[in-house]
């Protein structure tokens, strides 16, 4: 059977849940954060977008490394008054980039959780400051790093006693120039295997190119990635910082549908508490609706080609041989149940077709 397929490569010890207020890293939700590569003047109103689109925790970052000194730096402390309003208007958690002890000081009591930068991962008084805070903390692989030294820098945490530390896979730098950088997809796995700590993968800045982002968000979700943390903008083309590569709120809501439709199809079904095995029943639900949906849009397409060759709208052997082999692939189920399951989406599929046909001829009654 396909999840029997799909189980071995996504399998993993039981992962850490890591809490940012209310949202969860490492259970059976792929949260994502969002918003643009720094806070810009109208922050408060790109928090608002990123909220409409379904994120689940709000990118805030005040303070940029750049490669070069001309380039916007950040709104450094005038910026933290935006991200202070915008967390109090979305309810939403922030995430903000410190770069420096001093920065962890100023932002502790004032934004949710910390993430370490690729150029600060190797930062150790940065990481033991970042560990000793008690704050969650998103730690970025470095552009070269390997698993190993990834993991050590991560252990500069945890020696502070703070278990709450979520790897952030965001591409390395290799000989491929397409790219801004590669996107190394196996470090899911690898790390699901090596650590408990929760995994998640920045599209954004290894693709650099706004296009190629939704793909490789989709990808990090089927390769067991427990979030995601992408750059959008509602204006990318005007973004301060890394324009290229943000994308829309609009784009940014299909990644989130996306990775709510694969994640409960492709992950093991893990839960500790009641809520959960509820939570996931309802992600499942929804995965369900998706695949109807789609399916109606399949049936669609062929009753149109049946109706330009003259062909029957209804093919019931074809039919009986559709149920019969769904029934062969879900022995959980009773055949009647399947049979009874599989006759209703059928069903209502050629209903949707017939609608749709019914639509279309309506205008050329009314012209002729």
């Amino acid at each position: 059977m396909l999840t029997d397929l799909l189980k071995p490569a996504i399998s993993s010890p039981a992962r850490r849940r890591v809490t940012v207020g209310p949202v969860v890293f490492g259970g059976p939700a792929v949260p994502v954060i969002a918003g643009p590569c720094a806070v810009e003047p109208e922050y408060v109103s790109h928090a608002l977008a990123m909220r409409d689109a379904g994120a689940s925790m709000l990118r805030g970052s005040i303070f940029k490394p750049r490669t070069r000194p001309d380039a916007f730096q950040g709104l450094g402390e005038e910026g933290l008054a935006l991200v202070e309003t915008a967390r109090a208007l979305t309810g939403k958690p922030v995430l903000v980039e410190p770069l420096s002890v001093e920065h962890v000081e100023l932002l502790s009591g004032r934004v949710d959780a910390f993430m370490i930068g690729a150029r600060s991962m190797q930062n150790t008084p940065l990481l033991r400051a970042a560990g000793r805070s008690g704050l969650p903390v998103v730690l970025k692989r470095g552009m070269a790093a390997t698993y190993d030294e990834w993991l050590a820098a991560a252990d500069y945490i945890l020696a502070e006693d703070n278990p709450q530390v979520i790897l952030c896979e965001r591409g390395i730098r290799t000989f491929e120039t397409a790219t801004r950088n590669t996107l190394d997809v196996s470090a899911v796995p690898v790390l699901r295997e090596r650590t408990p700590l929760p995994v998640i993968v920045d599209p954004s800045h290894a693709a650099g190119r706004a296009d190629w982002v939704p793909a490789l968000a989709l990808a990090a979700v089927a390769a067991g990635a427990d979030g995601l943390l992408v750059e959008s903008h509602p204006q990318p083309a005007e973004s301060w910082s890394d324009a290229a590569q943000a994308i829309t709120p609009e784009t940014l809501e299909a990644i989130i549908a996306g990775a709510a439709v694969l994640a409960p199809m492709l992950r093991g079904h893990q839960a500790t508490e009641l809520a959960e095995h509820r939570q996931i029943i309802d992600a499942l639900d929804l995965a369900l609706g998706a695949v109807l949906q789609s399916r109606a849009h399949a049936v669609d397409a062929v009753q149109r080609d049946k109706r330009r060759t003259g062909l029957a709208v209804r093919d019931r052997e074809r039919e009986q041989e559709v149920i019969s082999h769904v029934a062969s692939r879900v022995p959980r189920l009773a055949p009647e149940a399947v049979a009874r399951v599989m006759t209703a989406v059928i069903d209502g599929c050629v209903e949707a077709a017939g609608r749709s046909a019914a639509a279309e001829a309506e205008p050329e009654r009314v012209a002729g």
